[in-house]
């Protein structure tokens, strides 16, 4: 079990507090969020100095970096070029992917053909400096589902692409989770995890995307997880917590990570009876 947090959660505070409290929180490792407008714990610009700092903030922790997430809309040039440097900079922390999602809008096929080459472009570029590029299936967008999941690691093969699964998305477009990751379980490198209404179409509020108050059949998907053989982190994504008091985004971060904890101990122990 590969626990950890994004940054975005600590959106309103810098690396330096949401690292001392996710690691008290009882997490393993972090995501860093760069992401414009929301997060920028680091910044597709940030000296080697800086990475220095940020590093040394980490690892002094005792935190494993897990991943960045560089959220943007990559059909525009200037955002897959920024996106080009965010791996560069994660290369050289030795964080072993960066996620996004692809943009789009779902079912254009014209978005989706620019979508599936400006992926591509991305995978390259990831492949170029060492690192993964893992693509998040995303509710709006071009790849948001199972089917289209499947025709994107069909016509981009580039051994640098994987895909990163967040059960809150293709469960509020009809997709059964479980049986998502079943179909897709060859593919995935990287998986966010949270709790929302998946009855509704918009993420709920922060305190509703604590694992475990919501409706997403996190047992199930956890289940799921460990029965295919998982090997990569789990990260605790929660958006819209970046104007909360810390206390608040710190006890968001540990009621999830006993939640979670205790969900992934069950699923392995009875992983274990049954080979058994």
């Amino acid at each position: 079990m590969k626990l950890g947090v994004n940054s975005v959660l600590f959106g309103g505070y810098d690396l330096a507090t949401a690292v001392e409290y996710i690691k008290f929180s009882g997490y393993q490792g972090i995501e860093l969020a760069s992401i414009e407008n929301m997060a920028v714990h680091l910044s597709d610009t940030a000296s080697d100095e800086e990475l220095a700092d940020i590093r040394k903030s980490v690892e002094e922790a005792g935190l494993e970096f897990y991943c960045v997430e560089a959220a943007t809309d990559i059909l525009v040039p200037e955002n897959r070029e920024r996106t080009k440097r965010v791996f560069e900079r994660a290369a050289k922390l030795g964080i072993p992917m960066v996620t996004s999602g692809s943009a789009g809008e779902s079912d254009n096929e014209e978005k989706t053909e620019a979508s599936i080459l400006a992926i591509e472009e991305l995978a390259q570029a990831a492949g170029d400096v060492g690192i993964k590029y893992a693509l998040k299936l995303h509710y709006g967008q071009s790849i948001y589902n199972t089917a289209t999941a499947k025709r994107l690691v069909q016509e981009v093969t580039h051994p640098a692409l994987g895909l990163n699964f967040d059960a809150t998305h293709v469960s509020r477009v009809g997709d059964d989770p479980v049986r998502a990751i079943e179909a897709l379980q060859d593919h995935i490198i990287h998986t966010h995890i949270r709790d929302t209404f998946i009855e509704q179409l918009k993420i709920a509020a922060p305190e509703y995307q604590i694992a475990g108050r919501g409706t997403v059949p996190l047992k199930d998907v956890v289940n799921k997880m460990v029965e295919t053989g998982y090997q990569g982190a789990t990260v605790l994504e929660i958006i819209g917590a970046g104007s909360y008091p810390l206390p608040k985004v710190t006890a968001i971060a540990a009621e999830s990570h006993g939640y979670l904890s205790r969900l992934f101990q069950e699923a392995n122990e009875r992983k274990e009876q049954v080979q058994w």
